[in-house]
């Protein structure tokens, strides 16, 4: 990402892993980092060199308590316990008639400096409902999971594949954990024979090429847990939560060309005691995201940075009695950073949207995605979610990058 790049950063992958022939495939199977060096195969074809920060909001975010059309007669009445009333919003500046939680004060302080773009009524044809199913569609981004072999790998791990040759340009703040340990042996098999690969490498050469190149890939993996420990061990937070932000702004300081960041915030099945629920889940995701977007300030990232919230489907329209709101279908994607094309895209909350059962579907998760690939990473992203005969209605609206 800047002109610091490690060692390995340097060296020509192509070549190593061509070095390690059918041996490096087998031993994938058995070993996740493993995998991640050896499914590394793609040339670099260029792109912006931005960072795309993914936050998936799992268990269904309920868009009408993030956005609120709070001036129309109908959400109130479906909603007499759960509805925002104008004491409880920021009315936009451009819409009066539509205001953001004040649970979500930051999210508003973006929108009015138009670093933050609200994509309305988004989610993918024939919804279902499931969380299970709707989080893979969201993962895999593709509609039809049992008709594509699309599912060995989720969409952003396929963009990595196709488009830039690096084992650390996608990272799971979930999959790495605390980077300080990454790495390291523990109980299993997988990181006590990759600390055992590591020392054999570090001893004397010799042997068939198989035995070399196993002892020259070890050691390799080895040294990338190396330099993601060493690259994160001076990092300074601007504030004191250590949630998943933290984890993403850790691993952004890390500078090992990457280009994706994924992390996830659960407990959005709000069906029962929602305001109680979202007292807690709302205020927490405000805070840590303001404080990554701080810590991102801190490290001069800012400006090549674009955080993208989405959640697997919306919620109802109408409270259920518990008072919470049951799963719905269309639900809101949200795009922060100085790059966006600020304001309300997508389709607008209308009294009729409101009369329906849900929110319905408008705009394609996939054309949302689409565009961050194409416009803010510099992808085509045609290859990433138009396979297995896949086609979706591409059209968002209108751009959401200036």
């Amino acid at each position: 990402m800047s002109s610091g790049c490690s060692e390995w950063n340097r060296l020509n992958r192509r070549s190593f892993l061509k070095a390690g022939g059918t041996t490096l495939g087998a031993l994938a199977v058995g070993d996740a980092m493993f995998a991640r060096v050896a499914s590394t195969y793609a040339q670099s074809t260029g792109g912006t060199g931005n960072l795309l920060v993914l936050c998936e909001l799992a268990g269904g975010l309920d868009a009408l308590s993030f956005l609120a059309p709070f001036t129309n007669s109908v959400y109130q009445n479906r909603r007499p316990n759960l509805g925002l009333a104008a004491d409880d919003v920021t009315a936009l500046p451009d819409n009066a008639n539509y205001g953001i939680n004040n649970q979500f004060q930051f999210f508003s302080d973006l929108y009015a400096s138009n670093e933050l773009a609200i994509v309305q009524q988004v989610a993918y044809p024939n919804g279902n409902g499931s969380h299970f199913e709707s989080q893979e569609i969201f993962k895999f981004g593709v509609r039809n999971l049992k008709a594509t072999d699309a599912t060995n790998a989720s969409w952003y791990e396929r963009l990595r594949r196709t488009y830039f040759n690096e084992p650390f340009g996608f990272l799971d703040t979930r999959s790495i954990g605390n980077p300080q340990n990454y790495g390291y042996p523990d109980s299993t098999f997988r990181n006590a024979a990759q600390e055992a690969f590591g020392r054999l490498a570090r001893m004397r050469q010799g042997g068939n090429a198989t035995q070399q190149a196993i002892r020259e890939t070890y050691a390799r993996i080895d040294q990338l847990g190396a330099d993601l420990r060493e690259r994160t061990e001076n990092f300074t937070s601007t504030g004191d939560a250590r949630g998943e932000f933290y984890r993403a702004a850790q691993l952004a300081s890390a500078d090992l060309g990457t280009q994706i960041i994924k992390l996830r915030y659960g407990g959005f099945d709000t069906h029962a005691s929602q305001n109680d629920a979202n007292q807690n889940l709302f205020p927490r995701v405000n805070n840590e995201f303001e404080q990554f977007v701080n810590d991102i300030k801190a490290l001069g990232m800012w400006d090549r940075t674009t955080v993208v919230f989405y959640t697997e489907f919306g919620r109802r329209n109408e409270e259920n009695g518990s008072p919470g709101t049951d799963h719905g279908y269309g639900s809101h994607m949200i795009l922060a950073g100085p790059g966006v094309n600020a304001g309300l895209h997508g389709q607008a909350v209308t009294t009729a949207d409101l009369n329906e059962r849900s929110l319905p579907y408008y705009v394609d998760f996939r054309a949302v995605f689409s565009d961050c690939i194409r416009n803010w990473l510099g992808f085509n992203p045609d290859p990433i979610f138009k396979v297995g005969g896949e086609t979706f209605d591409e059209q968002v609206g209108s751009a959401l990058f200036s």
